[in-house]
């Protein structure tokens, strides 16, 4: 409604044009945004799934530990020093025993009893010392061992996935699980991947890079002497 010049209420007129082209631009609109809408829906179908399959991978860290070139054999050097750790362990307690059997002759209250027990006691003491030394060392041999292992083993994963575009590696346990083995069967029941493709495990493909890797640095080193 307006007010004309002479006083009188007319309705306003609207052309038939006008009301056209406001349809034709609400319906231009409406499948403007069904058309966003599809794109991102199609978009969020196609791309994701596509990112899920090549920016995760998994890797069996203990596999890849078992099969390195060296670390193998410097585990198997430090077992070894620890067994011979222990034989002289257990031939040190039997050589104080028998010195020990010695006191069985001498009379408790008498000075040489008292004299001969002081200096059983402070070798005993002075020998557990440094067989807690002895041991100390060996486990931190054995921990800095695995610990330069695992940094190197990193070092080539990130550079792996570097290549091939992977943003996230799990670690998991390859064993199949065995009913007589109750062991593995808590780890994979307490795992964090339950399926996964072989395209996801990049275990071997990390232990043959370690292994050329080895394999070159061995040579470097012959070249060089």
């Amino acid at each position: 409604m307006f007010w004309p010049m002479d006083g009188r209420i007319r309705p306003i007129q609207y052309s038939r044009r006008q009301g056209v082209l406001k349809v034709l631009s609400k319906r231009t609109i409406a499948t403007s945004v069904v058309l966003a809408a599809t794109a991102c829906v199609v978009a969020l179908g196609f791309t994701q799934p596509v990112l899920a399959q090549t920016s995760v991978a998994l890797i069996d860290v203990g596999k890849v530990f078992k099969s390195h070139p060296v670390f193998g054999q410097q585990l198997q050097a430090l077992k070894t020093e620890a067994e011979q750790f222990k034989a002289q362990t257990e031939q040190l307690q039997r050589e104080l025993q028998v010195e020990a059997q010695g006191l069985q002759g001498l009379e408790p209250s008498s000075p040489e009893f008292k004299a001969e027990e002081s200096r059983l006691a402070q070798k005993s003491a002075a020998k557990e010392v440094e067989q807690r030394g002895l041991m100390r060392e060996l486990m931190k041999r054995e921990a800095r061992l695995h610990f330069d292992t695992y940094n190197e083993v990193k070092n080539v994963i990130a550079s792996h996935c570097e290549r091939a575009g992977i943003r996230m590696v799990l670690r998991y346990n390859s064993v199949e699980m065995n009913e007589d083995d109750p062991a593995v069967i808590m780890q994979k029941v307490n795992g964090s991947v339950v399926f996964h493709t072989n395209q996801k495990d990049i275990t071997q493909d990390i232990v043959t890079q370690i292994a050329q890797l080895k394999a070159a640095s061995r040579d470097t080193g012959t070249n060089r002497r």
